[in-house]
């Protein structure tokens, strides 16, 4: 029974990944195309834009087992810099740190007695990221990358720590009203998902951007 339960998870995590594979790569040709059809000119102008942002994230992942004092809410902030030329196709790095998930459990029954367990798992992701603006001030963004994952156990007054490595995914859209001519403040909703530990992420977050090069 125990199998059984596992091969539709398992498949739907094939298939859920195989979607957000899908959606990326044909992000990706649609703005190798539309870029195709908009050369630069040589009056173009380049520039490098620095988002920094920060917000709210909650892992809607399905546990199999969810302790009492399982925390899905957390804190991230990422920074990313994107190279923009004068059209609306633009590409660069982010970095980032967002929380996954925690757990704060009291007198858990055990086989050695009772303990108490405390959970942090959180992940440090660095990925390549495209965007592009359709709308004026609308931006709508796809990476991939690396996520270390590490999880930090406490339990019967011994820590422990482990870091594993993975490939993420992620899907966001961002709105930004100008504040001057190089600077910019608004808000993004973005997906997530890691595979390690199969741990989906909604975020929302404030974020300014400012255009710190211009050629």
């Amino acid at each position: 029974m125990g199998c059984l339960q596992i091969i539709p998870h398992n498949l739907l995590t094939f298939i859920t990944v195989n979607k957000m594979k899908q959606t990326i790569l044909i992000f990706l040709s649609f703005l190798f195309i539309y870029s195709s059809g908009n050369a630069q000119t040589p009056d173009s102008i380049y520039t490098l834009t620095a988002y920094v942002g920060a917000g709210y994230v909650r892992n809607v992942t399905t546990f199999d087992f969810e302790f009492p004092g399982l925390n899905r809410n957390g804190f991230l902030a990422n920074l990313r810099v994107m190279w923009k030329p004068d059209y609306r196709i633009r590409a660069g790095i982010e970095i980032g740190r967002t929380d996954v998930y925690s757990v704060d459990e009291a007198s858990i029954q055990t086989d050695s007695g009772a303990t108490s367990l405390q959970t942090d798992v959180y992940a440090w992701t660095f990925m390549a990221v495209f965007s592009m603006s359709i709308i004026n001030n609308l931006e709508i963004n796809v990476g991939t990358g690396l996520a270390f994952t590490t999880v930090n156990n406490s339990a019967f007054g011994i820590e422990s720590i482990s870091t594993d490595a993975s490939s993420t995914f992620m899907i966001s859209t961002g709105y930004f009203i100008p504040v001057s001519k190089d600077l910019q403040v608004g808000a993004e909703l973005s997906g997530t998902y890691i595979p390690k530990y199969d741990d989906y992420l909604l975020a929302l977050q404030i974020s300014l951007a400012y255009t710190f090069l211009e050629w």
